[in-house]
């Protein structure tokens, strides 16, 4: 757990201090991660894939610096203010341990969000049915007041997913989150509504 803490903690520090089903077809770019480059920047084995639209700033992880996700996704407005982003955090668990773990996983986030700077107006973990199946998730509403970083400001919407890996103990946790001025209304238009619900909907994971 102290390693899932820790990513975690860089979670709330990105968020507090710094196609997809559209109608329009976006330009994307491969975004695959493999147990080699896991290797390289010292994460636990994991290899999947997914589609990046282009208008989105990329931070993939670099071996040799230290990193606490396999990869960043944000847009920003004319301001440099950040309205979308997508992150693949991580947990470490097996079949019996998931849902405990993730649990512990997302009131860390939960307790973490609040402290560093949002003022939730609602925020629950639970069993949820998103884009036709069942997740284990975190799902919040919060204000900043971009005091801690001027990229974040406004109110998010947090759509934070535990999809269980098939093939490996290492189970990707989709971080989503979305400014209210993105024209979503319901944490269900993730899945289709957003530059990065792209993202959500070509993630594979690979034996």
């Amino acid at each position: 757990m102290k390693n899932n803490l820790s990513v975690v903690v860089c979670f709330v520090l990105l968020i507090s201090t710094f196609s997809c089903k559209n109608k329009v077809e976006k330009k994307t770019i491969t975004y695959e991660v493999t147990p080699e480059f896991c290797t390289q920047i010292k994460k636990p084995e994991v290899h999947f894939t997914s589609e990046i639209p282009e208008n989105l700033q990329i931070e993939r992880p670099k071996p040799g610096k230290k990193s606490f996700s396999y990869g960043m996704f944000q847009k920003k407005n004319s301001d440099s203010i950040v309205v979308q982003m997508y992150s693949y955090g991580y947990i470490n668990a097996d079949s019996l341990t998931l849902k405990t773990t993730g649990k512990t996983f997302f009131s860390q986030i939960q307790s973490l969000l609040e402290s560093g700077g949002y003022k939730m107006s609602q925020s629950k973990i639970e069993n949820v049915n998103f884009d036709n199946n069942n997740y284990l998730a975190l799902q919040a509403i919060g204000n900043i007041n971009g005091k801690n970083d001027p990229s974040f400001i406004g109110t998010y919407h947090f759509n934070i997913i535990l999809k269980p890996n098939p093939y490996k103990n290492t189970h990707i946790i989709m971080i989503m989150a979305a400014r209210d001025d993105q024209g979503i209304s319901s944490f269900e238009d993730f899945k289709d509504q957003l530059d990065i619900s792209t993202i959500w909907n070509s993630f594979t994971y690979l034996d």
